[in-house]
């Protein structure tokens, strides 16, 4: 007589979706837009179609016991725009490893090359690398004592980063190379967008922009689509120039490069080879310095010019006025005239910029 073996039933809570959020680890990498847009599409072809709002999800998201979503995260986002789907299936995952669970899934990506893997774990690595600084200034004296023995720690050096690059199989050095572009280069990039809208707040380019992001959410690289549209409309080909009406994203540019490698010259469409991470640091290295180039405040195609007229403004606000007090009142005037002359040739943005400040001085 043969019996049954026993099958191993999986509880399944239903949990309202907006009491999920998503796990720190999952959120530091990128979402895929492409696929949340599928979900949508997919999922209110079949509500038309008479299927009940339950029947839409087979297999459940993997959560903690905090509500937080390890694995699932794309049916969430997709979910959040469907107003029929109150709750959502859910798996309570015992003592998971969130860490690994983002890397396996990085690992699915086929299309992802090592760099683009390495680039998707930078802010986690940067938390790894940073609790390593930690633990070895906790250390104090046992760290010296151990420099006394090179191969123990060395492997302590690398502390937490080490444990990543074994779950990512990728090299420390690779995650390093992540984190410093993060750190030196791309915020760099995401300030040169912010200050320029703030400088441009008048003609309304803050609000236009929230506005676009709004209407189309799952566009792969908005900024340049933005910028794109405002100028054609303002009658500007999109050529070196204009980056002095509008900068570029050299982050949504850099990242197109890493994640989707760049196209054959000679090749077909689809056609496209790996970007590395040392390819990268180098060009956003060629955007925001000028060593061993031409001097951007005398190259106006660089766009590292307004870094040169950055440091030229600290200056000039530091020192050609620290002794002002002790210049004589003719040579004051011969100052102030020169000065009002020259504002006259001063571009429309930096004057009126100039203007308000003044009218906001006490």
């Amino acid at each position: 007589m043969q019996t049954k073996a026993p099958t191993l039933q999986r509880s399944i809570l239903w949990i309202p979706k907006f009491d999920l959020s998503i796990h720190d680890a999952v959120a530091q990498t990128p979402e895929d837009r492409t696929l949340v847009e599928l979900l949508v599409t997919e999922w209110r072809a079949k509500l038309a179609a008479g299927t009940p709002a339950e029947r839409l999800i087979h297999d459940p998201l993997q959560i903690n016991a905090e509500k937080e979503v390890e694995d699932g995260r794309h049916r969430l986002l997709a979910s959040l725009r469907i107003d029929a789907i109150h709750s959502l299936p859910c798996e309570i995952t015992d003592n998971s490893d969130p860490e690994a669970l983002v890397c396996e899934k990085l690992l699915q990506r086929r299309h992802y090359s090592k760099s683009a893997r390495a680039y998707s774990l930078r802010h986690m690595a940067a938390r790894a690398a940073q609790t390593g600084r930690e633990a070895r200034a906790a250390m104090g004296g046992r760290a010296r004592q151990n420099s006394a023995y090179p191969i123990e720690s060395g492997k302590q050096e690398i502390g937490t980063l080490a444990s990543l690059a074994a779950k990512s199989n990728l090299s420390t050095d690779l995650l390093e190379q992540a984190v410093k572009l993060e750190a030196f280069y791309m915020s760099k990039a995401d300030k040169l967008l912010t200050d320029w809208l703030a400088l441009n707040d008048a003609e309304g380019y803050a609000a236009d922009w929230q506005q676009w992001q709004d209407a189309n959410p799952t566009s792969e690289m908005p900024w340049t689509c933005w910028r794109s549209q405002k100028l054609a409309h303002h009658g500007f080909p999109d050529d070196a120039k204009s980056i002095h009406f509008i900068p570029r994203s050299w982050r949504e540019i850099e990242e197109d490069k890493i994640f989707n490698g760049i196209a054959e010259i000679d090749g077909e469409d689809d056609d496209r080879r790996s970007y590395s991470l040392g390819s990268c640091l180098k060009a956003m290295g060629s955007y925001f310095h000028t060593a061993g180039q031409v001097r951007a405040d005398v190259n106006p195609e660089n766009p590292g010019l307004h870094y040169t007229l950055i440091n030229k403004v600290n200056s000039f606000g530091k020192t050609m006025w620290a002794k002002w007090s002790d210049i004589d009142p003719a040579g004051r005037m011969e100052v102030i005239k020169g000065l009002t002359t020259s504002a006259a040739t001063w571009p429309d943005d930096v004057r009126r910029a100039l203007a308000v400040a003044l009218s906001k001085a006490p």
